[in-house]
């Protein structure tokens, strides 16, 4: 069995934020493994704080990117692989190849669309920056059925990100991750800020956009009636650590963990009190 069958490898990845302001340094991830094959959809589940983000953000080739040398992830345990490539050791150029090919939703990217760039221009300039050239009427349809599935009207290309409401602006900012055609995704909170009667459609586009590109997937979401449709199965962190992982349908029902009994019970809560929300919404 080689690594490279899979999308997505992870082994024993222990994470961690460097020592600053007399601060020791912090282990965010610990022991963390899993696979994914081309075409799966995991959902990484866990409390604030948990390693979630930061996981994602390393898998996704930005652990580094951020201005704070604070803030940049260091790997200092374990191994992962993204498309073959080993996330501890990315050169320059790999890391553009794994940027351009693994589409990247951070939690916060809703609210940091670029204010001085019509949403048309949000929309095109990743394709703008990895491409010399392109085929503009195949990104035009490729925008316009994303527009029709999220419900927003082409009108909206032509007006400015502090325009929009909240839900829509992260409507775009899931679109914008897609703008490449990534063979991955890894999208932190999707559905964050989107209002329960407009959810489904983000689920919509990422069914759509799966059937497309037969996408792998790792979703960070709390909203468990879209992750029952998206997500076969669930990687559930606290502290940085690994408590429970298994198949969607069954690792609620099954599990002893304490805190996963309790992550069910808060998921079906809330699930109970949007269903109820959606439903007054529409009669």
């Amino acid at each position: 069995m080689t690594e490279n069958k899979y999308e997505i490898s992870v082994s024993d990845l222990t994470l961690e934020y460097p020592p600053h302001d007399g601060a020791r340094a912090h282990t965010a991830v610990h022991g963390v493994s899993f696979n994914l094959v081309p075409g799966a959809v995991l959902a990484l589940l866990g409390e604030s704080g948990s390693g979630k983000s930061t996981l994602a953000r390393t898998l996704a080739g930005r652990g580094q990117d951020a201005q704070s040398k604070s803030d940049r992830v260091r790997i200092v345990g374990g191994s992962a692989t993204v498309r073959s490539l080993n996330i501890a050791s990315l050169n320059r150029k790999q890391r553009t190849i794994l940027q351009r090919e693994v589409g990247y939703l951070a939690q916060d990217d809703g609210a940091k669309l670029p204010p001085e760039l019509t949403i048309a221009d949000v929309l095109m300039q990743p394709v703008r920056e990895n491409f010399k050239r392109y085929d503009a009427t195949r990104v035009g349809q490729f925008v316009t059925e994303m527009f029709d599935i999220v419900q927003l009207p082409l009108t909206m290309l032509q007006k400015m990100p502090h325009e929009l409401s909240k839900g829509q602006r992260q409507r775009i900012a899931v679109m914008r991750s897609l703008m490449l055609e990534p063979h991955t995704l890894i999208a932190d909170e999707p559905t964050i800020g989107i209002d329960v009667t407009a959810r489904p459609a983000i689920v919509e586009l990422l069914k759509w956009f799966s059937a497309r590109r037969t996408t792998t997937m790792l979703l960070i979401c709390h909203d468990i009636t879209a992750l029952e449709q998206l997500a076969e199965e669930v990687l559930i962190l606290q502290q940085g650590q690994t408590v429970g992982a298994g198949n969607i349908n069954t690792i609620f029902r099954e599990s002893e963990h304490r805190y996963v009994q309790q992550l069910a019970a808060a998921l079906r809560a809330t699930a109970y009190d949007e269903s109820a929300e959606r439903k007054l919404a529409t009669d």
